[in-house]
């Protein structure tokens, strides 16, 4: 279960600035057959498209029930959200991750958990172990109802490793360094480009720090923070530091940020980044053909014996709002329609989405999304995953601390006050 030390009260006093003043927002609707479902969705994307035909089917399987839409934007959605729900007019139900602010919204209120429909409704057993472990709280609530996962490697550009004389994607720290070595002597301005400036970079710090620090001490730290006095959390940033200062990032890393790796890689001038599988949908056809997926090196003596991935289950859950429990029956039809397997299976192959649920298959279309979810206990070691317990009032801090981390020069230590800083903060 995920672990947070975030105090209710802080977070509303947080957030009650941003929330007020904004009542003209409504996106609620009395009507009993209507439900209100609010995502960012947004049109145009495989997933919108997925999601109109999960929708059609939903309507046409219930006569006299229809969804109406309320999309916004990116990360708008959740001070939308949180606006509407101070007025009393939010949603009935939320497509959204479980992340940042919303880690917090079933403490305050602001959703209802659903561990109680989820077994009254049978759907318990649909859902991978691992998804209800990481939407269920230190209290034992479920926050929302599993739905897309994430996994995400490191995808090397095989075509661009051979022209520089690399037989092999590196499988240890020594071999990154000899890789980005010989990209630079082909006139390359590094090896991995990243987002040094937000939260890829960020995560990949975080990812890095953890080669010398056993699962249960990240989760602490990324809890309560103190990487300043812990030894292996300091060794893993000094390791950081030297794969920096030894050319492997692209340089300039520190003030790019994801969609500028992402076009480095799609263009075919990045051999290596680290890609959430949202990101390798993209990947156009003539770069992925050429790209395998693997884990980041470790170095030696380290906690890992293979190179280390992350993965989750947290991208969109599907959120009961305080309204959407006065249509609790109407929100029954639309869980169970969405965890069907015909749902889930047009979501997978046509979104090119990791599921939540068992038994969902591949996404043929999206070959790399499959590879990646394909990856085992046998390919990586899984990294701890710094969303679920980093505090929702840090994320942004934490995120901007990354850039130091990433500028050249810059020592662990240096790095590890940062960081810490930011939970200060």
């Amino acid at each position: 279960m995920r672990r947070r030390t975030m105090l209710a009260g802080a977070v509303s006093a947080a957030l009650a600035p941003l929330l007020t003043g904004c009542g003209a927002l409504d996106p609620g609707d009395d009507d009993p057959d209507t439900l209100v479902v609010h995502s960012n969705i947004t049109a145009g994307s495989a997933g919108a498209a997925a999601y109109g035909t999960i929708r059609e089917a939903f309507e046409s399987a219930h006569p006299g029930s229809r969804i109406k839409d309320v999309v916004s934007g990116g990360t708008d959605l959740i001070n939308v959200y949180e606006t509407a729900r101070l007025a009393h007019k939010e949603a009935d139900v939320v497509l959204v991750n479980l992340a940042e602010k919303s880690l917090a919204w079933t403490e305050l209120g602001a959703t209802v958990p659903v561990g109680r429909y989820m077994d009254r409704w049978g759907l318990t057993d649909r859902v991978l172990p691992q998804a209800l472990r990481e939407w269920t709280d230190a209290e034992g609530r479920v926050s929302g109802f599993p739905w897309t996962g994430f996994a995400w490697p490191v995808a090397y550009n095989t075509a661009l490793l051979e022209a520089a004389g690399i037989g092999d994607v590196p499988h240890t720290a020594d071999d990154l360094v000899a890789a980005a070595d010989a990209v630079r002597a082909k006139g390359l301005d590094g090896l991995v480009s990243i987002g040094g400036n937000d939260w890829s970079g960020q995560k990949l710090l975080m990812q890095v720090m953890q080669c010398f620090l056993p699962p249960d001490r990240a989760e602490a730290l990324f809890t309560r923070a103190g990487f300043a006095d812990d030894e292996d959390a300091l060794r893993g940033l000094a390791h950081f530091a030297e794969l920096r200062d030894a050319g492997v990032f692209r340089d300039g890393a520190q003030g790019l940020n994801a969609d500028s790796m992402n076009t480095d890689f799609y263009t075919g001038r990045a051999p290596v980044a680290s890609m959430i599988s949202g990101s390798l949908a993209a990947v156009p056809a003539e770069v992925a053909d050429v790209t395998v997926l693997g884990g980041w090196p470790q170095p030696g003596g380290g906690v890992h014996d293979r190179p280390t991935a992350l993965r989750g289950y947290t991208s969109t859950g599907i959120w009961v709002s305080p309204n959407g429990r006065k249509k609790i029956g109407l929100v029954e039809k639309f869980v169970r329609h969405l965890y069907s397997e015909e749902s889930a299976g047009t979501y997978l192959r046509r979104a090119g989405q990791v599921m939540a649920l068992r038994g969902t298959g591949d996404s043929p279309d999206f070959p790399l999304v499959s590879a990646s979810a394909a990856l085992t206990d046998d390919d990586v070691s899984w990294a701890v995953m710094p969303d679920l317990f980093v505090p929702a009032a840090v994320s942004q801090p934490l995120i901007r601390a990354t850039s130091v981390a990433f500028t050249p020069g810059t020592g662990a230590e240096a790095i590890a006050r940062a960081l810490d800083t930011a939970y200060r903060s």
